[in-house]
């Protein structure tokens, strides 16, 4: 952590108690700058603005950011790093890190030192006004190749934020090993990573004690948060984030929802081309406001969540998302074209999940489904048991679905070590009402 990080972080702890009025008009004012930018420097907006004929000064508020096309993955994987980043700058000098591809996409995406750091003060941010303490001992259980807030040695030495790296890839009995040995006071990880450390934790009755437990790159069903939580007696926290834009939202100890970090995003929720509603389901785009290297303006995160109106009893006054509900592609389609969440799938479709280990479902098409399962060795009649969720399955998403059961010894995480239980390659835009 550097001194910019300190500053940084002192700056965006302050905005959580500004006004909304100031908060608004600092937002405001960073994204006419992040477009006026865009157009002058950045070879891909300059022609997206020009071909759809948008004069950057005519962007001069939120509402205005509807003028603008949405930007997609596969637009900026088709562009060169000369189109994406600002003319004026050699890529080769800058930092480069690439998306998880879970996809199929992988994304590489360009910063300077100075929007890491900004990055790294989001992330603090959030963390210290969850209790995170300065002497605290963190360990981060993530993918090896992440740079998630790298201390300097000198704040190592000082005994400041003490952090431990534990990579995602070991085998889950050593991670539970490392963690006992360093005994934390914060743990961050993947849900499902806890989740299976968690159940070595009760198989061997040992015992690990942290004070915190903060979660991200997965989606968190309650269930899920339930099991870990009572397992370390710990509070867990999630945090929402991406590679293209750090962390955007996380939860406070009201649980009431994720602030949204509008102090260095603008998040839409987008239904049908439109804006969605509160409390309505909505594709989430994201404009960047703080990467001025490679800017990323309208774009389509690929992720479903819930907007709101409310405001956080907690007093914090970022904006707040209900829920975040998935991945576009973590999302079912039902053969008359509904979206089944993945929050369902949890224990639904067993009615006792208990025999299982893991499970992975994926629509392969609109009408079929491949359900892998992992099976403990000592389950009951898992024929009846399939048959019924079979029965069930079809009964959600019509008659004439096929599912097809598969067991396997294992499932695989994906390149970033992130453990998917649901994936789609059927579009969901038809579905989103």
């Amino acid at each position: 952590m550097s001194l910019q990080t300190v500053l940084h972080l002192s700056r965006l702890r302050k905005n959580l108690r500004r006004k909304p009025s100031e908060l608004e008009k600092m937002q405001i004012k960073k994204l006419r700058a992040i477009v006026r930018h865009a157009y002058r420097d950045i070879p891909f907006y300059h022609r997206k603005f020009k071909n759809a004929r948008i004069d950057p000064d005519q962007i001069r508020s939120i509402e205005d950011l509807k003028k603008i096309p949405f930007t997609s993955r596969s637009e900026v994987q088709a562009a060169s790093s000369r189109e994406m980043v600002a003319s004026n700058l050699d890529p080769c000098r800058l930092v480069k890190r690439r998306t998880s591809g879970s996809v199929g996409q992988p994304l590489t995406v360009f910063v300077d030192e100075g929007t890491a750091r900004f990055e790294a003060a989001l992330w603090l941010r959030a963390m210290f006004e969850n209790g995170l303490r300065l002497r605290d001992k963190l360990v981060v259980i993530h993918d090896p190749a992440s740079k998630f807030l790298e201390n300097g040695k000198w704040l190592k030495n000082l005994g400041i934020i003490r952090r431990e790296n534990i990579s995602i890839l070991e085998d889950a009995k050593n991670q539970l090993a490392l963690l006992k040995k360093n005994e934390p006071e914060v743990i961050k990880s993947y849900p499902s990573a806890l989740a299976i450390i968690a159940n070595l934790c009760r198989a061997r009755g040992c015992s690990i004690k942290p004070r915190l437990i903060f979660t991200g790159a997965e989606l968190l069903d309650e269930a899920t948060r339930e099991f870990i939580s009572s397992t370390f007696d710990a509070e867990v926290l999630d945090n929402y984030g991406c590679n293209e834009f750090s962390l955007l939202a996380w939860e406070c100890g009201q649980h009431l929802g994720y602030h949204i970090n509008s102090d260095s995003v603008v998040m839409e929720f987008i239904n049908r081309g439109e804006r969605a509603a509160s409390g309505e389901r909505g594709e989430i785009v994201c404009t960047g406001l703080v990467n001025q290297v490679m800017p990323l303006i309208r774009y389509r995160v690929g992720d479903v969540g819930i907007s709101s109106d409310e405001q956080c009893s907690c007093g914090r006054i970022l904006p707040l998302m209900e829920v975040l509900e998935g991945r576009a592609d973590d999302f079912l389609v039902t053969l008359d074209g509904k979206l089944v969440s993945p929050l369902i799938f949890h224990p639904y479709p067993f009615e006792n999940s208990e025999w299982i280990k893991q499970f992975k479902i994926v629509q392969e098409k609109r009408d079929k489904l491949i359900v892998q399962l992992v099976i403990k060795e000592d389950a009951g009649d898992v024929a009846k048991i399939i048959t019924e969720a079979r029965v069930r399955l079809i009964e959600l998403f019509g008659t004439g679905m096929q599912v097809e059961f598969r067991t396997v010894k294992s499932i695989e995480r994906d390149a970033s070590g992130k453990l998917r239980k649901i994936v789609s390659h059927v579009s969901i835009n038809d579905g989103l009402h």
